[in-house]
């Protein structure tokens, strides 16, 4: 312990010299700084007494969730205040609803202050009972059961909350409030599937009741809701999912990156194996095995070419094949993103996708993929794995928001007409083994008691005050799932309903009976309450049968006799290496590659200058952005003598963007202002899906629908260029304008906006509706 206090000084100093050396800070570095700022009780800083002469009122909102440097700061911001002197600390929150340890919550502080001050300002308190959200019935099933949840009195410590009885101030209303949902399983049985299936039931019959009634599926974690989420999806119905699907799981996803990882290395037999599985080529396992079932040296390119009788039955298979080894072949031309998205494409991805949203998928994906490549190539695909986890797919564009999927902790605050809460059986994991315990132990107004504890060395005693420390940190979180079920069932208005699945065993004297769940997981807590109603299940149903939804998903491939599309046939896609129609050609054929690549920076300019607000941007921000402009541009491919030049046209894109009355317009807030709008549209039985650079309605109720082009021309005839690039584009932008007028929009207007030419190009399109 004594070298652990040694060396934590000088981590702390190697720390600030990382934080100086990076330009940034983390949040409790933040919080120490303005500690710092303030001074101490006794040496308050000149700051300090400045804003005690300014300061006469503090309002604190969710007080339950603040920290122990919060509340410093809060006590050096009102020390010396005295009752009387017209000054006033008003500190509003509810302890049973704290539910943020992960960022250094302690509801102790809140119970501390509770007892009657903060520092030396004495608090009087003020407890509110009537609830004005939920209907009777839930307010009376909530006092019954939480008093079975919560413990029975306070301890700062530990963070023990009471629960307090509420009074419901609604008119009671008819139908059932509380609805439980058991799933009994054996030991080999999974219950997601079928409670996606009775998930998907509740959400029809409350649809059915009330249409305008707002749905929320709340889950512990995200992980609790995949099953959900798929189902949802293959039963087309739309929600709002926000974070909650990560794209690795995405067929889509996964394809792209078992290409990713057989571009990038030949011998990676796996990921060749499932280029070959992906629906583009579909061969079945045992092609596969006659194909590298006979030589497990060789790659899998080199089998391939020996392959010759499957090519001559397997028409897939030898069309894949010739894409494949003729990327390989060119594998050192463009960027990494590049070379995947067109062997992507030249293999038929797009068309062997089965809903529009995966597109989306697959864009976010090669983003990703142009901003982790380093020359041509990935220093790492463990690492590129590791940010695919922090990769979400996009919301629906078109949900409207009645039903919403979200975890327990971003749905706090709140409310929702029907409340699902399915997975109350699954746990998280349990907290590891770290080198080094900590616990403040709060004191509103004192500096907080620090129990600090190292890990035992392999075959030393065993260090009791860790052993306590984990000991206490494990029932702090045993207390804090309480106030997590407290949150998730307080968010209901009409209806909540509580779906666990657990085992069944043989008791000797009662049957069949239902095995409490294990420790930690929310339906634990429950279990006094919710026990009956599991008990019934499992006396009359031992299996739950899996529902449909349990059935693995189709396993998509490329018709026998797809073909790559003639340009005319083509459908546009993404906003860069598209497959365009007949005006448009093979676009990254013909442009040149810095070119191409300086639009792609341009269009992410423009996007983040229409996000933050054009005001913000002058000539100086704009020279700030020089350097990452340039980290841009070599990330995508831009070679090094073209480099310059290119940061140079960017900035000249940009530059003149602001500088132009009709840019800044553009750029500009306006209703439904969205910037690379994703869009889809089936015509003629072909889907047609694009990326639309800048969308809005103007004051006038017109929507506008612009496309960003870096193109340059240095001839005399300006206006006969425009002209031809106008009748380029046009059907693209009536294509898209089709669409917004599919989605009820009135008025379209589309336009061409030329950053280096300070030129714009709009017209009215007509059409039929899609």
């Amino acid at each position: 312990l004594q070298a652990l206090l040694k060396l934590l000084p000088v981590a702390a100093a190697q720390l600030k010299l990382v934080f100086a050396e990076r330009g940034e800070v983390d949040f409790p570095e933040v919080a120490q700084g303005a500690l710092r700022a303030l001074g101490e009780p006794e040496q308050p800083t000149d700051l300090a007494l400045v804003l005690d002469h300014r300061l006469k009122h503090l309002l604190v909102d969710e007080f339950q969730d603040t920290s122990v440097n919060q509340v410093q700061l809060l006590s050096l911001l009102t020390a010396g205040w005295q009752p009387g002197d017209g000054r006033s600390l008003f500190l509003v929150g509810d302890p049973a609803q704290s539910i943020y340890r992960f960022r250094e919550a302690e509801v102790g502080l809140f119970l501390s202050a509770w007892e009657g001050s903060l520092g030396g300002l004495p608090l009087r308190s003020l407890q509110l009972t009537a609830n004005f959200r939920s209907r009777p019935a839930l307010v009376d099933w909530c006092n019954a059961a939480f008093p079975k949840v919560f413990p029975a009195t306070a301890d700062v410590a530990s963070g023990a909350v009471p629960y307090v009885a509420a009074t419901a101030q609604r008119d009671a209303a008819l139908g059932a409030a509380i609805s439980v949902h058991p799933f009994i399983k054996t030991a080999e049985d999974d219950s997601r599937p079928a409670q996606a299936q009775r998930i998907l039931e509740i959400i029809r019959s409350a649809r059915a009741a009330d249409p305008g009634a707002r749905i929320a599926v709340l889950a512990r974690a995200k992980a609790h809701l995949a099953h959900c989420v798929r189902l949802l999806r293959r039963s087309g119905v739309r929600f709002q999912a926000v974070e909650i699907e990560t794209l690795g799981g995405r067929p889509v996803v996964q394809d792209l990156m078992m290409l990713t990882r057989a571009l990038v290395h030949a011998g990676d037999r796996t990921a060749w194996l499932g280029v070959l599985r992906a629906p583009w080529c579909g061969l079945s396992l045992k092609e596969l095995h006659e194909i590298a079932g006979g030589d497990l040296e060789a790659t899998l390119p080199s089998l391939m070419q020996a392959a010759s009788p499957l090519a001559a039955r397997h028409r897939r298979f030898a069309h894949t094949r010739d894409v494949l080894l003729r990327a390989l072949a060119e594998r050192a031309r463009g960027s990494l993103r590049q070379q995947v998205e067109q062997t992507w494409l030249q293999l038929g991805g797009p068309a062997a996708l089965t809903d529009t949203e995966a597109l989306a998928d697959a864009e976010a994906f090669l983003e990703l993929l142009e901003g982790i490549e380093e020359g041509g190539g990935l220093e790492s695909v463990g690492e590129l794995e590791r940010r695919m986890a922090q990769l979400f797919a996009s919301a629906d564009p078109l949900a409207d928001g009645s039903l919403q999927l979200m975890t327990i902790h971003k749905a706090k605050g709140l409310e929702f007409e029907v409340v699902i809460l399915p997975a109350l059986e699954a746990g998280t994991p349990a907290e590891r083994s770290d080198l080094m315990v900590w616990l403040e132990r709060p004191r509103v107004g004192m500096a907080p008691d620090l129990l600090l504890a190292p890990l035992d060395a392999p075959g030393a005693k065993k260090d009791p005050l860790y052993s306590w420390v984990r000991e206490l940190r494990d029932e702090q979180q045993q207390l804090e799932a309480a106030r997590v079920l407290y949150v998730a069932a307080t968010r209901a208005r009409e209806q909540l309903h509580l779906l666990g699945a657990v085992h069944v065993k043989q008791d000797e004297e009662t049957g069949t009976v239902p095995v409490m769940p294990r420790s930690g997981c929310l339906l634990s807590l429950l279990w006094l309450v919710v026990k009956a109603d599991f008990a019934r299940a499992a006396s009359g149903v031992v299996r739950e049968a899996a529902s449909v939804a349990g059935a693995s998903l189709p396993f998509t491939r490329l018709k026998p006799d797809w073909h790559m599309p003639a340009p005319g046939e083509a459908v546009s896609w993404s906003g860069s290496t598209v497959l365009a129609s007949e005006q448009e050609g093979l676009e990254f054929l013909w442009v040149g590659e810095t070119l191409r690549h300086v639009g792609t920076v341009v269009h992410r300019m423009l996007q983040r200058i229409a996000e933050e607000g054009v005001d913000r941007w002058d000539e100086a921000r704009l020279e700030r952005a020089r350097p990452r402009v340039q980290q841009l541009l070599a990330q995508t491919g831009v070679r090094e003598e073209e480099l310059e030049a290119a940061v140079r046209d960017v900035l000249q894109a940009v530059r003149n963007s602001l500088h132009d009355e009709r840019g800044r317009w553009l750029l500009s807030a306006h209703a439904g202002a969205r910037s690379e709008y994703a869009l889809s549209l089936l015509e003629d039985g072909r889907l047609q899906t694009g990326i639309i650079d800048r969308s809005f309605t103007d004051a006038e109720g017109v929507r506008w629908v612009v496309d960003y082009k870096t193109s340059r021309h240095s001839g005399a005839d300006v206006d006969a260029f425009l002209e031809r690039e106008r009748l380029r584009y046009a059907p693209q932008l009536e294509r898209y304008a089709a669409l917004m007028r599919g989605l009820g929009t009135q008025r379209v207007k589309v336009a061409l906006y030329f950053p280096l030419l300070q030129r714009f190009v709009s017209w009215e399109p007509h059409g039929p509706e899609p």
